[in-house]
């Protein structure tokens, strides 16, 4: 077959179905993904919840034998606000006076703090 042939053939071919038929428009529940949408995407959730589980317990597993090896493992970090100490005042603050020697943490990811306030 030749170039010209080929080129002519795609020129020529029309849409199936045609843009210009009278198709309805279609209805909501036509296009929305159905039960089997939702059972894929339900399957999707259970087979991540039971990964996160295994992943749980293995993690379990490896530090109780790590500890019972000898081996350091790091303790459990939490976030969150601690009440056994005051809330920081700032510097700036007028009612409360600094002392000129209290050190300041500034809490930097790049080390020169631990992000826990003012040290004593």
């Amino acid at each position: 077959m030749s170039l010209a042939l080929l080129v002519g053939l795609a020129a020529d071919v029309e849409p199936s179905p045609s843009p210009t038929s009278t198709t309805p428009p279609l209805e909501d529940w036509e296009v929305t993904p159905g039960l089997t949408g939702f059972l894929a995407t339900f399957a999707v959730a259970a087979a991540a919840v039971v990964l996160f589980l295994s992943l749980s317990r293995h993690m379990r597993k490896a530090n109780a034998y790590a500890r019972a090896h000898g081996i350091e493992v790091a303790e459990r970090r939490t976030i969150g606000f601690r009440r056994d100490e005051p809330a920081p005042v700032s510097a700036g603050s007028p009612d409360t006076p600094v002392s000129p020697d209290a050190a300041v943490d500034d809490g930097g990811p790049d080390g020169t703090g631990d992000g826990r306030g003012p040290s004593s």
